[in-house]
């Protein structure tokens, strides 16, 4: 969930900083007048070489194309324990990025400055979708800019679906179906090859995040809002089932691995190293597999989130650019300049210098094995939006994936989209980790019981101080 946002560039600006330069946190300059632009998520030297070269050698084009703008490198990225003792020091990055479930509370707090004005100035407020729209504006006013949209899906170890004879014929992926086929074929797997067939997360909020996703397509819900507020509703037999679903892939079949408590990042590792077979995962964590744990590419099968036994749905997550409250007008119209520059921005048509930029980030990937390239998701923008275009036809030309080994996950079709859950997304998270936790180290808990408690505690805790 956060790595995927790490991607995101964001313009970082504190007092100390600036005092730095010479200039003042009010006024947004250096000393010698220039505009102060400090870009957060900057990739750092030591542990990324190359990416942080090609980062300087942006940095240096867009300073000759905008004299008047100084890019001052940041490694800072939003990170949900800092981000509150900035936000209320008023040390905010000038523009940084955010996860999906923080937006409503940003632009609520005042955290994100009103950027309407220079959206419809750059031509890129006609150009987000509605769905995107909503999400992003109150009353009519538009507080950050779309950044990455994902979708999740189950990524398949092939070597032991090989080594467990789940293939095709032709040798092509045995994508399942439905959630019975994961359980199915985690236990054959677990009996070939004495490896876990499924992993699924249960610390860091990251188990909660994959377990609402999960439930839903057993039809479970998580909270609704009545005339009395916001009020809890995952104590169902339908979330129930969910969990009785992981239970039992535990207790019963001993698909699952010995040790429960993990993280995501656990999850990808196990998976990237031949330690366990299946699990849910955003293409963000399908690079890490090639990145960090050298997995081959001819081992990564991904598919489209399986099938509940009453709905057939995904979540749809991301982030988004905002850009703080104290930012001067200059410095917003030089983070538009800036974020154009990189090829974050969406265009009809796409400049020989942007698309210069956009086809040395893919080199740049492609060269280092930094991940998958042919993964197809949803765009923000219109397919007919020139940048899409381009990085379609980038995908084909540096694509390092058989298109078959993707290509459930790039279909989607009869799969519904749900953002997440709208209030106390990340509270939730963590207290479907303790119920995670608890059926999986305990074979005698009631699903039931565990969940009635943890909907009160969550009731009483969070959702009762919703505003």
């Amino acid at each position: 969930m956060k790595k995927i946002l790490a991607m995101l560039l964001a313009v970082t600006l504190s007092a100390g900083t600036l005092a730095g330069c010479g200039g003042t946190k009010e006024a947004g300059k250096t000393a010698d007048g220039k505009i102060f632009l400090s870009i957060s998520n900057w990739p750092d030297p030591d542990s990324s070489p190359e990416s942080y070269k090609t980062q300087m050698e942006k940095k240096a084009a867009f300073e000759e194309k905008y004299p008047d703008i100084h890019i001052e490198p940041d490694h800072w990225s939003y990170d949900i324990q800092t981000f509150a003792a900035k936000a209320e020091g008023g040390t905010l990055p000038i523009v940084y990025s955010t996860f999906a479930t923080e937006v409503k509370k940003i632009i609520e707090l005042g955290y994100s400055a009103d950027i309407t004005e220079v959206m419809k100035k750059y031509d890129y407020y006609d150009m987000i979708s509605d769905e995107i729209m909503t999400q992003i504006s109150r009353d009519g006013k538009v507080y950050m800019v779309p950044g990455s949209l994902y979708t999740l899906g189950l990524v398949m170890n092939m070597n032991l679906f090989r080594e467990a004879g789940l293939v095709n014929p032709d040798g092509t992926p045995m994508f399942p179906e439905t959630f019975d086929d994961v359980r199915s074929m985690a236990k054959t797997i677990t009996e070939k090859t004495g490896k876990a067939g499924f992993i699924f997360p249960t610390t860091g909020n990251g188990g909660g995040w994959n377990f609402t996703a999960l439930a839903w397509n057993f039809g479970g819900t998580f909270m609704e809002e009545t005339e009395d507020g916001w009020k809890s509703t995952f104590a169902s037999p339908e979330v129930v089932s969910a969990l009785q679903w992981l239970k039992d892939m535990k207790w019963e079949d001993g698909s699952m691995p010995a040790t429960t408590l993990v993280s995501n990042d656990d999850t990808t590792k196990m998976v990237g190293t031949d330690q366990a077979a299946m699990y849910i995962a955003h293409p963000g964590q399908v690079d890490l597999l090639v990145s960090q744990y050298g997995m081959d590419f001819d081992a990564i099968g991904y598919a489209k989130m399986p099938a509940g036994p009453e709905r057939h749905v995904t979540l749809l997550g991301g982030g988004y650019t905002c850009i703080a409250p104290n930012a001067t007008p200059e410095q917003i119209d030089a983070a538009f300049k800036w974020l154009e520059f990189n090829g974050s921005m969406p265009r009809f048509e796409l400049p020989e210098d942007v698309k210069k930029r956009i086809y040395s980030d893919y080199e740049t990937k492609a060269a280092e094995n930094r991940g998958v390239i042919g993964i197809d998701d949803i765009s923000l923008w219109s397919e007919e939006e020139a940048t899409r275009k381009y990085k379609n036809e980038l995908n084909n030309q540096f694509r390092n994936v058989k298109p078959e080994m993707v290509a459930s996950y790039n279909d989607k079709s009869g799969v519904e989209l749900q953002a997440e859950e709208p209030q106390k997304a990340q509270d939730l998270y963590a207290t479907l980790d303790s119920c995670l936790q608890e059926v999986l180290t305990n074979k005698d808990a009631d699903c039931m019981q565990v969940l009635e408690k943890a909907a009160a505690d969550f009731q009483n805790n969070h959702l009762n101080n919703v505003k």
